[in-house]
């Protein structure tokens, strides 16, 4: 079976981003990833939650879609929002271990934002792939969040090249699950990060595509 490898900041990006594509074809692949950061955070709309709060609901997660953690050793783990005050070759160096142990065939990234967690782990997971690399995956797609329509470019102006393609089932299949996973994450009301933003959203792409909904991402590799 392929292997595939999500590398992400935050526990909720590739939820947010890449569970639609994830459940759609979780019978393809073997799924692992690898989190760079996680702290207890005062959120404005859930008031303070634990770090430990936000492991469980990312153990959730990684259960529930039958997956592998792959916790980065000699990390400051609790770092969230924080990774630019850390060398970001030890990053790069982290990142690399993983994708050499994992040796994925489909490799699903941060892509950079006005966010500097999620630039600094796009430039980190970049590096780590370079030509020069131990291992490069064969494909490497940047998954998008929905708060990127706030950023200016060019680096960080989110080109959709690639769609998974979701039916309506599927879409609120991705919202059940992230209820579930994430309960201290969902927003409300008219943010792009509520249930009905992030639904909104794929049926957005889902019109640039043709389809009912959908999932964004930019190809960064693929050789055929």
């Amino acid at each position: 079976m392929k292997q595939l490898l999500v590398i992400e900041a935050h526990s909720d990006d590739s939820a947010i981003s890449a569970l639609g594509f994830l459940e759609k074809y979780r019978s393809d692949y073997e799924y692992h990833f690898a989190l760079a950061s996680v702290s207890a955070l005062n959120m404005h709309h859930a008031g303070a939650i634990s770090r430990e709060q936000r492991l469980e609901e990312y153990a959730c997660y990684i259960d529930h879609l039958g997956a592998t953690w792959h916790k980065i050793d000699g990390l400051p783990f609790d770092a969230d929002a924080r990774l630019d005050m850390m060398p970001k070759r030890d990053l790069v160096a982290a990142f690399e271990k993983v994708i050499s142990t994992v040796r994925p065939d489909v490799l699903i990234c941060q892509g950079p934002s006005f966010h500097h967690d999620h630039t600094i782990t796009y430039e980190a997971t970049i590096a780590a792939t370079r030509p020069t690399a131990q291992f490069c995956p064969a494909e490497i797609y940047v998954m998008e969040n929905p708060t990127y329509v706030h950023s200016l470019g060019p680096t960080t102006d989110f080109k959709a090249t690639t769609y998974c393609a979701l039916t309506e089932q599927q879409i609120d299949h991705k919202l059940e699950t992230f209820r579930l996973c994430f309960p201290s994450q969902i927003r409300e009301g008219q943010n792009y990060l509520s249930p009905e933003g992030i639904k909104a959203w794929a049926r957005y792409r889902g019109i640039e595509c043709r389809n009912e909904f959908a999932e964004a991402f930019q190809t960064y590799i693929r050789v055929v």
